[in-house]
């Protein structure tokens, strides 16, 4: 994985690179329709949002995946078809096993072990920012409204890599944690290495809209984002251990050092791959009244939720949500181009777990 470091020109762009583009949009437009977003969803098992963004690990009990997925986006649409639009996003994936999490949580908060457990630890992460340019189109016809959008961003703050091993409980206040690591990063996280400079990449995407109005009653409606998704990374900081290191003392004091062997180096160029999202839709209404069925797929795992509603003389429409799996309630909104959107899981930011926050004009 680890190679030699590259001295080469790196090239890159910015909002000049944008405006280039934009621009022809612009002049040749006769009809322009100005559309935006700010989404942001964040689910995490063993704690709460806020202490996955604050003392990581504190708060452990059990579960075995962290996610963030955010995205800011402003834009323009010329008629009914050519869309343009810049946009800023984030995402962040973890995934663990479940024994680990719960252990880790044990440890944090000084609770007592078990002498003699053995816990397996197995630790994949996946992370990054962007910003950039989308340019779609939407084309309807009949019953059918399709939308084909590509995107080339900026990123920046890789995180990628896996960690595996064991935990070991020595006595009711002691432990020993060896395992093995295989990452890149931004910033070294587990080995304090301070000799690096901050990777640029460039990546691209695709995502697809497809819907159908069988009738006047029913209607259905696919979403993927992040189609054939990819980030090329230009000198990548990069560690791997030669042998599993003891982790233990890092643990117990971030200032502390792994203890063992690991190489350092740098990738000249790392791909990185985006897992696809994908989100269907199934809405019934009968006058005033409609129902709904929902389904999203992401980070290897899918989940359904419904919800049901009533739409006023005025058009303003309000859909009470609910997704069973993580016992998430909330509402959405819609009023002539506007939609907003607020799920949770507790109404008690301190202990929300699951979320959803979104507000959208024009789309």
């Amino acid at each position: 994985m680890i190679g030699l470091s590259s001295d080469r020109k790196r090239w890159g762009f910015g909002p000049a690179f944008f405006l280039i583009l934009f621009l022809p949009v612009l002049v040749c437009a006769g009809e322009l329709n100005f559309f935006g977003q700010f989404r942001l969803q964040a689910i995490s098992e063993p704690e709460p949002v806020n202490g996955m963004l604050g003392n990581w690990g504190d708060e452990f009990e059990s579960g075995k995946r962290q996610w963030i997925d955010a995205r800011t986006e402003l834009g323009v649409r010329y008629g009914s078809g050519l869309e343009v639009s810049l946009f800023a996003r984030a995402l962040a994936d973890l995934r663990f096993n479940e024994e680990a999490a719960r252990f880790y949580g044990r440890v944090k908060r000084d609770e007592a072990l078990m002498p003699g457990e053995q816990i397996p630890v197995k630790v994949s992460a996946h992370g990054f920012t962007g910003d950039g340019l989308r340019i779609g189109y939407r084309v309807r016809e009949g019953g059918w409204d399709v939308a084909l959008g590509g995107s080339l961003f900026k990123a920046d703050y890789l995180l990628e890599g896996d960690l595996w091993g064991e935990m070991l409980a020595k006595t009711p206040e002691d432990f020993s944690f060896e395992a093995s690591i295989d990452y890149v990063y931004y910033e070294d996280l587990i080995f304090g290495r301070e000799d690096t400079s901050r990777p640029e990449g460039v990546g691209w995407s695709g995502d697809l809209v497809l819907a159908w109005q069988a009738h006047d009653h029913l209607r259905f409606e696919f979403a993927a984002e992040d189609l054939f998704a990819r980030i090329r990374w230009t000198d990548a900081p990069a560690t791997r251990t030669l042998e599993p290191v003891s982790l233990d003392r890092r643990i117990q004091d971030s200032k502390q050092a792994p203890v063992g062997l690991w190489a350092e180096g740098t990738i000249d160029r790392y791909y990185q791959d985006i897992d696809p999202r994908y989100r269907l839709s199934l809405d019934w209404n009968a006058d005033a009244w409609h129902g709904s069925l929902r389904g999203q797929y992401q980070f290897g795992y899918g989940y359904a939720g419904v919800g049901g509603g009533y739409r006023f003389a005025n058009g303003f429409a309000v859909t009470g949500l609910f997704w069973p799996e993580y016992d998430q309630f909330g509402i959405e909104a819609k009023s002539g181009n506007w939609r907003g959107t607020l799920v949770l899981d507790q109404f008690d930011w301190n202990e929300v777990q699951a979320m959803s926050v979104g507000i959208a004009y024009g789309y």
